[in-house]
């Protein structure tokens, strides 16, 4: 199988050089450049084609890029395309999928923490995406499984999906709203308020269908703990560059659902009020 990866940001660099290592992948982005991708203290070079520039179809494509310049990337995303090629979407938040409609598309849920600066990748933690089970996620996965990169097909992706809505409901909206890092869980009062949101969360998943209880609050508390102390979340680096936010598809789709089943969320409005500010005439 060949692969691409569109965008070399943290999540897509990782993902490419990952599968570089035991199969044919092109990684993606607005210009040609090189990459430095810092992990486990060794540093790898990794090559950046210009998107525009491509002329070739692959059978397997990541995407990769922010939420808010998925849209950009469909005229160039049907050109890559041939009548077998799967797509699966590396991003936070829930609800975009309804833009790949024209295309065979699943969408991963990501576990990959890293920081893009300039041409520079630090990866944290994780390596991991969780996808719908089929046959072709199963063949997908089986030719990674030599790699670093965990591409695990699951019969209850709908839950898993929820899952991590929910673990960025909390920690993403604490860090771009304060433009601190994962340090601010030292304070109880940040603890508590992240407690008191992922519960809200909670609720609108209920009423979703979904089983989650308070256990499920203390897993994701847990989660964080794991985090080393100076990293950020995707939200937290978008404040701190100044760019738009992928708010709508997380803190945004729970607000639009909470509302269509009557369900008193105090935090999340509050929450969703100061990133609305924050986004205003920045789109």
């Amino acid at each position: 199988m060949t692969y691409a990866v569109i965008g070399p940001g943290a999540v897509g660099t990782v993902i490419a050089y990952e599968i570089s290592k035991v199969a044919e992948v092109t990684l993606f982005g607005r210009q040609e450049q090189q990459i430095i991708l810092s992990s486990n203290t060794i540093d790898h070079k990794v090559n950046v084609s210009s998107l525009v520039l491509n002329d070739q179809t692959f059978d397997v494509i990541f995407v990769a890029v922010k939420v808010t310049k998925l849209a950009a990337i469909i005229s160039s995303l049907k050109q890559m395309c041939h009548e077998e090629t799967t797509i699966i979407l590396c991003q936070n938040g829930m609800g975009q999928l309804d833009m790949l409609t024209d295309f065979n598309a699943v969408q991963a849920v990501v576990y990959i923490s890293g920081q893009k600066t300039d041409q520079h990748v630090k990866h944290f933690q994780d390596k991991t995406l969780i996808v719908p089970n089929d046959e072709t996620m199963q063949r997908i996965s089986s030719e990674l499984s030599v790699t670093e990169l965990q591409l695990i097909p699951s019969d209850d992706f709908a839950q898993k999906l929820w899952f991590k809505l929910l673990v960025n409901l909390g920690i993403n909206t604490v860090t771009s709203l304060t433009k601190n890092t994962v340090h601010i869980l030292e304070l109880p009062e940040m603890n508590k308020f992240i407690e008191q949101l992922i519960q809200e969360g909670i609720e609108i998943a209920r009423a979703e269908g979904q089983s989650f209880d308070e256990r499920t609050t203390r897993e994701i508390m847990n989660i964080y703990k794991t985090y080393p102390k100076d990293m950020g979340t995707s939200m937290y680096y978008d404040t701190v560059a100044g760019v738009p936010l992928e708010y709508h598809y997380i803190q945004g789709e729970l607000k639009r659902l909470a509302g269509l089943h009557n369900i008193h969320t105090p935090l999340l409005d509050i929450c969703c009020i100061l990133l609305e500010g924050y986004q205003y005439k920045r789109e």
